[in-house]
């Protein structure tokens, strides 16, 4: 009798443990683990034994924790005094998913709801990496010789945004390039943001490019780092013929609306939790909206590129 009222209080009831097989998973993969609970000093009926998955990140300053799912591990089953038993879990990491970099972090919370005692908890740390064809994109302008700054992995409400500056190939002409990842379908595509160097004022240009599956299906760097190094040069004699353009494009694709669940922009949760409400206030509305008040394609922009935008045949 003793040691059910103690177990009310939560001494001596059962407790769980969530056992990850590691702390780190790419897009693409599953989290996997064992939910495990010991028994304590007397039987016990636990109604629900679930893992809620949790996201922290800090957006302009602000700082926001959002459960993203519940998973249900197990519901109403009794475990007996000393027994340990063992569930299988896990969870897939999908697109939508942020990589978690200095603004964004992840855990697992385990809850065990026990009848008539003191429920039981554990949390567990956890991080996302960037899946296989967003690391071979990594590694193709690792290639051209750009570095990730380290403020990049910043989330907005088009997704997350990675930025990388020039140290060889494209010095010159490119003072930082931003990057956002967008699916549809089996296609791949890249919303770049490049600011241009030269000239007092700074300017920024936007582009796209698609990378069709059979360029990621295997795990050769060197041909997409041709393609990139190939588009880039396109983009740059573009500006110095048109200008460039000042209003990017991913507005009207799928999901893209402010506030959107998922949409196919990788890091896309982040706005469906937090709502147009809450972006319209930290964004004002528009991630670009300062680019977007700039007439797009005006003409006469002298950039002081001259002849670096002649690139021929020659190596960077």
């Amino acid at each position: 009798m003793l040691k059910k009222l103690m177990v009310r209080f939560g001494v001596g009831a059962a407790k769980v443990n969530l056992v990850l097989e590691k702390e780190q998973y790419r897009i693409g993969e599953a989290v996997t683990g064992k939910v495990v609970v010991e028994g304590g000093t007397v039987d016990q009926e636990i109604h629900a034994l679930e893992v809620d998955v949790v996201l922290k990140v800090n957006i302009r300053g602000k700082e926001f924790t959002r459960v993203v799912e519940t998973l249900p591990v197990a519901r109403d089953f009794r475990i007996e005094a000393g027994e340990t038993r063992e569930i299988p879990f896990q969870h897939p990491i999908t697109m939508q998913y942020p990589v978690s970099k200095g603004s964004v972090a992840y855990s697992l919370v385990t809850k065990m709801d026990i009848a008539q005692a003191k429920d039981a908890g554990d949390a567990d740390r956890f991080a996302v990496l960037p899946g296989r064809e967003m690391s071979l994109v990594f590694s193709a302008l690792q290639i051209l010789g750009f570095k990730e700054k380290i403020s990049s992995g910043k989330v907005g409400q088009y997704g997350q945004e990675f930025e990388f500056y020039p140290s060889e190939q494209f010095f010159e002409q490119l003072r930082e390039v931003k990057l956002k990842f967008h699916t549809q379908g089996d296609e791949l595509k890249l919303f770049l943001e490049l600011l241009l160097a030269g000239g007092v004022k700074s300017v920024t240009h936007h582009a796209e490019l698609a990378l069709p599956s059979e360029m990621l299906s295997n795990d050769h760097e060197q041909p997409l780092a041709d393609t990139i190094k190939e588009f880039l040069e396109g983009q740059l004699r573009q500006v110095s013929l048109q200008g460039p353009r000042m209003a990017p494009s991913y507005q009207g694709y799928p999901g893209a609306a402010p506030g959107s669940p998922f949409g196919g922009f990788m890091g896309g949760m982040v706005a469906g939790m937090l709502g147009g409400a809450v972006l319209g206030e930290l964004f004002g509305g528009d991630e670009n909206e300062e680019a977007g008040a700039e007439a797009e394609g005006d003409e006469g922009f002298d950039l002081g590129f001259g002849d670096m935008m002649d690139f021929g045949d020659d190596e960077f």
